[in-house]
């Protein structure tokens, strides 16, 4: 039996590729980040202009705990993680629950990545209309998990029918 077509093959590959793709591009935002918060000088692959500098963006108030964790439980406490932190554990969950055949298992990469898509859409708020930037590591990231969300309702939907 095979699964809904998908976007670029069928859903399983393509649910690995986004999700390796995810992994990847969040850890690069966390060399970036690291690099930054080390070196004041440091410009990053992905800084191309004044309003377009990935590096500002991942340093910002916004880039820990979406800019709500801090204020709830503090600045210093390890729930105030960087996004990008956040983001490849997400993206090792959902490639971790995509090879679980398992009906709990489909619901919760539906679930949890319409939360991503939340989240997405918070921090495209804030990256547009807070920081005024354009951060091309960010717009991937919402852009992964938009996919991510489609590929994981066929499922989702192939489940319930």
């Amino acid at each position: 039996m095979s699964g809904p077509s998908g976007l670029l093959f069928h859903n399983p590959v393509d649910h690995v590729l986004f999700n390796i793709l995810g992994i990847a591009v969040s850890l690069y935002a966390l060399y970036v980040e690291v690099r930054k918060h080390k070196d004041k000088d440091y410009k990053a692959l992905c800084d191309l202009g004044e309003n377009m500098q990935c590096s500002r963006v991942l340093t910002s108030e916004y880039s820990k705990g979406f800019g709500i964790v801090g204020l709830l439980v503090g600045k210093e406490h390890f729930l105030n993680a960087p996004n990008c932190v956040v983001g490849a554990g997400f993206y090792a969950l959902q490639l971790t629950l995509g090879f679980v055949h398992h009906p709990l298992a489909v619901q919760a990469l539906f679930y949890t990545s319409v939360i991503s898509v939340i989240g997405s859409l918070y921090l495209a708020y804030i990256l547009a209309f807070k920081l005024k930037d354009l951060c091309l590591v960010c717009i991937t990231t919402y852009l992964i998990n938009g996919v991510l969300m489609y590929l994981n309702y066929q499922k989702f939907v192939h489940l319930v029918s």
